[in-house]
């Protein structure tokens, strides 16, 4: 299948978020992450988010920390195997700054081009463009997605996992807040996913 555009509608449940929706020739494919209360300190907190459906390969993405599933301390794996992970975290362009992905014989780019609005992920032949706006259902922000060229179960599902990850330090603003805190916090570790 070619060239078709989706949505993915978001769903909260006690604690679980995540968006579904039908994409393409895939049928109904479901991202969700751990859903939690307020702003948890501890470093030992480990977030998980999931991509299911009955044409997509189980893909896993672990994170360990604060807050949202983020680029820092992850780890990817896609049908049990794992996927490489790496940003230039001292870029100050999101170009610059986009995160490369390594699966199996596969590179691709993923470049968030608004933070927490838009992105795409991409390898040769194949763009799959999200953008986030107000759901048609008027129940909070859908992601509306976009294909082109042949793509398969397996860029699908690296794209989609990405609607619940925090990828903003993979933005100027993120660059910006990193160099912050390097100056603010000089002993600390702002490496970026490894």
């Amino acid at each position: 299948m070619t060239d078709y555009q989706f949505e993915l509608h978001p769903y909260f449940h006690k604690k679980i978020r995540g968006r579904k929706g039908v994409v393409g020739a895939f049928e109904e494919v479901t991202v969700e992450a751990e859903r939690r209360k307020g702003f948890a300190r501890t470093t030992g907190v480990h977030m998980d988010v999931h991509v299911y459906g009955d044409k997509m390969p189980d893909l896993l993405y672990q994170t360990v920390g604060p807050g949202e599933p983020r680029l820092k301390n992850a780890r990817l794996t896609l049908a049990g195997q794992p996927v490489l992970l790496r940003f230039n975290d001292k870029a100050y362009r999101n170009t610059a700054r986009a995160l490369h992905l390594e699966y199996q014989d596969r590179s691709y780019e993923y470049v968030v081009t608004r933070a927490r609005k838009s992105a795409t992920l991409s390898r040769p032949g194949v763009l799959v463009s999200l953008t986030r706006g107000p759901s048609p259902a008027k129940k909070g922000m859908s992601s509306f997605g976009s294909v082109t060229g042949e793509a398969d179960a397996v860029d699908l599902a690296l794209a989609v996992a990405f609607e619940e990850i925090d990828t903003d330090e993979l933005t100027a603003g993120g660059a910006i807040s990193s160099t912050v805190n390097r100056l603010l916090f000089p002993g600390r570790n702002e490496g970026g996913a490894e």
